[in-house]
């Protein structure tokens, strides 16, 4: 039996199973809803002070977590990428940096290709196009986009925690399973 991934509350888990038992497209309805965090101060401006345990996770393929803060005119994504995996060429209209907390992985952005290990900030910006790769080792990286990265709303809502986190296919709602290796 597939245990429950992290982030998702038990009606989601048997949302998402009653659907997939009947035969209907999971991806019908989005898998994961953004949530508040569980606890925190907030005020009536938009403060917050919010434990980073407190936020929730959402594990978009196999091992691949993202935990989002969306504010007013920018966000932050604490992300995870298993070994092997990684996010294939893509672009968007957000300036986006991201520090390396732990692991390596190697990136591409622009004419740059670097593997970048803790402590190393990337720059991104607008509509250039980028990619990464891990290879052995897991990477935890803070992403910080400005505006804020709607797109990761998508991401979130098509997740789908069984989906193998090979780069090439996790970033596709429409892929299933790894062919094996």
């Amino acid at each position: 039996p597939r245990t429950r991934p992290q982030g998702c509350s038990e009606q989601e888990e048997a949302k998402v199973s009653a659907s997939s038992s009947d035969g209907q497209d999971r991806r019908a309805e989005p898998y994961f809803q953004l949530r508040e965090p569980k606890s925190g101060a907030y005020d009536a401006s938009g403060a917050s002070i919010v434990h980073i345990d407190d936020y929730p996770r959402y594990e978009i393929a196999e091992g691949v977590v993202f935990c989002p803060i969306f504010g007013k005119n920018l966000s932050l994504n604490f992300v995870v990428f298993p070994p092997h995996s990684g996010f294939p060429t893509h672009a968007h209209p957000e300036e986006q940096i991201s520090f390396v907390r732990e692991g390596t992985m190697e990136i591409t952005v622009g004419a740059i290709t670097r593997t970048v290990v803790p402590g190393d900030v990337i720059v991104f910006p607008a509509d250039v196009p980028h990619s990464g790769r891990t290879d052995e080792v897991a990477c935890r990286l803070i992403d910080c986009f400005s505006p804020p990265r709607e797109g990761l709303r998508e991401v979130i809502a098509t997740a789908d925690p069984a989906r193998s986190a090979d780069i090439e296919r996790w970033w596709d709602p429409g892929a299933g399973a790894a062919p094996a290796r």
